[in-house]
């Protein structure tokens, strides 16, 4: 049965269907015509013969035996008009053989007819959609939608086309998230870059202008150099951050086979060496024995949330590390005052600084994770918990 739906949605099936009213309109104004015909024959001959010098003649059949006689048969008598006029002579062998060209030509109009509304029904609207759809993609116009509900060759095609049309959309919208992102990451490098090169060519200013008048004890010199190397190893990490970044831009995660106990030692471990002086509660829910995911970067966005608690907390952290419908989830919660509402949206952007947050902070973890769970598909979610900040990410896992 589902194969002969299918048929019935083919064009070649439509096309088919048309044939039957090809045939029938053919049938019927041939008749026609050779019934107009006939009916003129009759009445010019009426109207214009001259019936008294018509002459007769008969039509004969021969026939021809087995012993090779030949006979001779009067089939039927016919009377042949006869025309004083030329031009009335001319107009009855007109009429007579108008039915030998009308009926053609009927035919080959019927057949055009007939082609035009199978076109215009069945091709004309799709076709339309698609040179519009192609010349919109051409010019990179890809904010509109392939609309046509036609279940045969020309609307897959459609749903084809809409689903080309809907990757490459995608595609760009993220390449252009991404450049916007990359674009807003620079303007903030470049801006936080100034302050501790305005203060090293302060610091040179100084020295330059006091050492050589000797003004400026060895001590103070000795300060100055030590506040301008603060500044320096400032910059060299700042700039070890960028490129951090703009490598895990443009990684692939690769996944592998994870044992779950080890993996939850290496957590463990981490969170004891990032938070020494923390209370942890650590905490695991799963049956797994084992993970398919990209280890590395998971426990890089490990370190990063971990990292993060251990600075807001007073002085507890709860870690939560569970695995159901093949999905990794990792929640980092403190104990301290918890994100503002202006944290909540602006934490995961990069170069974001609270106002309660120390300088030396680069505002880069929550943006790195951001980055590590877009390329593994996976998620993360900033919220306030029953204690303090809450960061949930999720992973999943990948064959």
């Amino acid at each position: 049965m589902g194969q002969i739906r299918e048929k019935s949605k083919s064009i070649k099936w439509i096309f088919i269907k048309y044939i039957p009213i090809c045939i029938i309109l053919s049938y019927v104004g041939a008749a026609a015509i050779g019934y107009s015909t006939n009916y003129l024959q009759t009445w010019y001959e009426e109207k214009y013969a001259d019936t008294d010098s018509s002459e007769s003649y008969a039509e004969y059949a021969v026939v021809i035996d087995y012993d090779g006689n030949k006979d001779i048969y009067n089939m039927y008598e016919r009377k042949r008009a006869m025309y004083d006029d030329t031009i009335h002579f001319i107009g009855f062998q007109i009429i007579s053989g108008a039915q030998l060209v009308l009926i053609p030509l009927w035919i080959l109009l019927v057949v055009m007819l007939v082609g035009i509304l199978f076109y215009r029904r069945e091709l004309e609207e799709p076709i339309t959609i698609l040179l519009e759809a192609s010349e919109k993609i051409a010019d990179s116009s890809l904010d509109f939608h392939i609309a046509y509900r036609k279940k045969n060759e020309l609307g897959r095609l459609c749903q084809s086309f809409e689903k080309m049309r809907d990757a490459l959309y995608q595609n760009n919208k993220e390449m252009w998230r991404m450049l916007d992102e990359r674009k807003k990451l620079n303007a903030a490098f470049s801006h936080d870059m100034r302050t501790p090169i305005t203060v090293i060519k302060g610091y040179r200013d100084l020295l330059e202008k006091y050492i050589p008048s000797g003004e400026v004890s060895e001590e103070k010199t000795m300060h100055i150099l030590e506040m301008m190397k603060g500044q320096i190893d400032r910059l060299e990490n700042y700039t070890q951050k960028m490129s951090a970044v703009q490598k895990l831009e443009d990684i692939e995660p690769k996944p592998g086979e994870v044992n779950l106990k080890e993996f939850l030692d290496k957590c463990a471990q981490i969170s004891k060496m990032l938070a020494k002086d923390m209370q942890i509660s650590y905490q695991t829910d799963s049956d797994a024995e084992k993970l398919y995911v990209d280890e590395e970067l998971v426990l890089e966005v490990y370190e990063n949330l971990v990292s993060n608690a251990a600075r807001y907390a007073k002085d507890k952290i709860e870690i939560n590390i569970s695995t159901f419908d093949h999905v990794l989830e990792i929640s980092v919660e403190d104990d301290g005052e918890g994100f503002t509402e202006e944290a909540l949206q602006q934490a995961v952007k990069p170069f974001y600084r609270d106002r309660r947050e120390e300088k030396e902070h680069f505002g880069l973890g929550l943006y790195i994770c951001k980055i590590i769970c877009e390329k593994c598909h996976g998620e993360l979610v900033i919220e306030n918990g029953r204690n303090g900040g809450k960061v949930t990410v999720g992973f999943r896992e990948s064959e």
